[in-house]
């Protein structure tokens, strides 16, 4: 154990953080195996009132927001007039903010964040690390804060016949703070970067079971598992840990296993998808549904996001069995906030996650509805592309509003 802080100068030590980082987990994992054996999502459309925190987030975000809140409060205006449904705001949840008080999330925000069913909020920046190595990524704090282990990206194609879901482990693989991951300094100069690596078989078993209803609900007895299970021992365990739980569990459902590179290749073909055979049987299969790792899944769902115009059109649902953080598949615009054009950002991203999260709480309509008249937008050439067309959120959102009020 000594090797590496005799032979690294400077304060980290990888044993420490080892340490510190599986001390931190502890306490979450066994909280979430007391769940084992009872895994069943609540069906949140029969809870009222329901109170949805809105956050506005940095960059580009609060120009996307208008879109957002207002799509959400023009279709569910009824129930907010009832009090069957409460839109709050979710204060100082800033860059500025968290970096003023050094912190993840500031109070304020957790405060009102721990009264809500679920979360819609707009994308948030993660500070530059070296000059900010103490702020890690509110985005990643909000999942573990709420225990949302599952990411669902849908990517649906009708041109190219594609209409599938992304489900990524929200937990585990390199995605950690400071604290557990480093550099190390030799003779005054970053010569060593380290992470660890960590993934419990609950966060996994917990994500199959969540796949495998919506296989289902979906008409599919097939699901496709992607981990680089060839050269990664936790990949390797994910991936044995997901077959079990579905022979155990949904002995009726077949899987394919693809490691990340070949799915690369495959994905962007979409004839290959089709063609695909499950391991139990061999049948050829309709691809519904895929479980990854964290940053396995964050790849994928990047990547397949080219059939739908881009990372810019793909929202993101994070789940758990009882509660939801909805969001885009995007980051905050920073070079388009410092070139001015902020303005020409496209709302589909947002819209789309606003309609996760209708679907979410019992509005399935609602959610379709935003579909068709996102694909409508699409059909009118209105997306807005960053300013190249010269189509403004604004214009968009007003578009689509007028669909969906039609």
């Amino acid at each position: 154990m000594s090797t590496y802080a005799s032979v690294f100068e400077g304060d980290y030590n990888p044993y420490d953080a080892l340490s510190g980082l599986l001390t931190q987990e502890k306490a979450r994992i066994e909280k979430a195996i007391d769940t084992r054996g009872q895994f069943k999502p609540v069906d949140l459309s029969e809870k009222r009132p329901l109170k949805i925190g809105f956050a506005t987030g940095d960059g580009i975000g609060p120009i996307v927001a208008n879109a957002a809140r207002s799509v959400l409060e023009n279709l569910v205006a009824d129930d907010i007039s009832r009090g069957d449904i409460i839109v709050v705001d979710i204060p100082d949840l800033t860059i500025e903010k968290r970096i003023e008080l050094d912190t993840v999330a500031p109070p304020t925000s957790i405060k009102v964040i721990d009264q809500c069913d679920v979360v819609l909020k707009m994308p948030l920046e993660t500070p530059d690390s070296s000059k900010y190595p103490n702020v890690p990524s509110a985005n990643v704090w909000m999942r573990q804060y709420m225990d949302l282990f599952a990411c669902i990206r849908r990517i649906k194609s009708d041109s190219e016949g594609l209409d599938f879901s992304v489900f990524r482990c929200n937990f585990g693989t390199p995605y950690q703070d400071s604290k557990s991951a480093g550099v190390m300094n030799w003779k005054g100069q970053d010569e060593y970067a380290l992470c660890f690596w960590p993934q419990a078989r609950i966060d996994i078993e917990r994500l199959t079971h969540l796949a495998c209803l919506h296989a289902k609900k979906n008409g599919s007895d097939f699901i496709v598992l992607n981990f680089k299970d060839n050269v990664i021992k936790p990949d390797a365990a994910s991936l044995n840990w997901a077959k079990a739980y579905i022979d155990n569990h949904f002995p009726e459902i077949d899987y394919l296993s693809v490691k990340p590179d070949d799915f690369s290749y495959t994905v962007t073909q979409p004839n290959k998808l089709k063609s695909m055979k499950g391991e139990k049987t061999g049948n050829a299969f309709t691809f519904t549904t895929m479980v990854c790792n964290n940053i396995v899944g964050d790849m994928a769902g990047d990547e397949s996001g080219m059939y739908v115009g881009g990372i810019g059109g793909v929202g993101s649902a994070n789940v758990s069995f009882s509660q939801g953080m909805f969001e885009a598949g995007g980051g905050t615009g920073t070079r388009m906030m410092e070139e001015n054009r902020g303005g020409f950002s496209s709302p589909v991203a947002v819209v789309k996650a606003t309609g996760e999260l209708l679907g979410f709480i019992g509005y399935t309509e609602h959610q379709k509805n935003i579909l068709t008249a996102l694909d409508a937008l699409t059909d009118a050439n209105l997306v807005p592309n960053g300013g190249k067309n010269k189509v403004t959120c604004q214009q968009a959102t007003g578009f689509l509003l007028e669909k969906l009020s039609g």
